[in-house]
């Protein structure tokens, strides 16, 4: 099996080469990766470009093993979609990180979603619900299910099952652009068995949230599962995998 990562993280502006050695015993290959820097909630548009910019010089560095998501903040308009463009058309960039600079379905993400319909991007957006500690923009699924409803040529890819997957995988079931990955330190194999069932085996994917936590324990959650061998291999990396073939860069 050739797996697929579709959640990580540069760590302090890089990628730890470890990580690849870590894969290969796992079975995990490819990392689709982001750079958010020092964890701003709301960083400028230079700060951004920068961030951007450092993981280009990683993907550079590893062109086999990672991808890339543009990390952007919808807050500068037109000045936000020419640096996706930019990161997409020149350095082949296969998504969008949307954190908690807006919730997701802000109009201001919008022109930004347009884009990533036109490219078939993967649109990689975080959601948690909290009773308490949550960002002022930090989305829920709901926030990501409104989005996804405006723009349903989109395929969003909501973080951490929604950070609640009970309440979560019901607000975005009947969206059928939504998928979900099984990062998050309060997923295990009963929460990711819980979306199959929910959502399907195409809307389930495999994600750690790498650097800060173990790769092998995020493995372990799917193998802990319960599913078919069969179903582990889509979860693992197959759909992403047929996700990258459709991108238009």
């Amino acid at each position: 099996m050739s797996g697929i990562d579709a959640h990580t993280h540069l760590d302090e502006g890089r990628f730890d080469p470890e990580v690849f050695v870590a894969g290969e015993r796992l079975g995990i290959n490819l990392f689709l990766c982001s750079n958010i820097g020092a964890f701003q909630p709301h960083p400028g548009l230079d700060e951004v470009k920068e961030m951007n910019s450092v993981l280009v010089g990683e993907l550079g560095r590893h062109p086999d093993r990672l991808r890339g998501y543009c990390y952007v903040n919808p807050r500068f308009g037109k000045e936000s979609l020419d640096d996706v463009r930019r990161n997409v058309e020149e350095h082949g960039m296969i998504g969008i990180k949307l954190w908690i600079a807006t919730l997701a379905d802000d109009p201001l993400c919008d022109p930004i979603l347009e884009y990533a319909a036109e490219h078939r991007l993967i649109v990689l957006a975080h959601a948690w619900r909290k009773t308490v500690g949550r960002f002022p923009y930090e989305s829920t699924a709901d926030n990501i299910a409104a989005a996804a409803r405006r723009h349903p040529d989109v395929r969003f890819l909501m973080a951490h099952l929604g950070g609640q997957p009970e309440s979560a995988l019901n607000s975005v079931r009947a969206v059928p652009n939504i998928a979900v990955d099984t990062s998050g330190t309060i997923i295990g194999g009963g929460e990711v068995a819980l979306a199959v069932e929910r959502l399907g085996i195409d809307r389930v994917v495999f994600g750690s949230d790498l650097h800060h936590i173990d790769l092998a324990a995020n493995v372990g959650k799917v193998l802990g599962a319960g599913l078919d061998t069969a179903a582990e291999e889509r979860v693992l990396g197959g759909t992403v995998a047929r996700w990258l073939t459709e991108v238009i860069a």
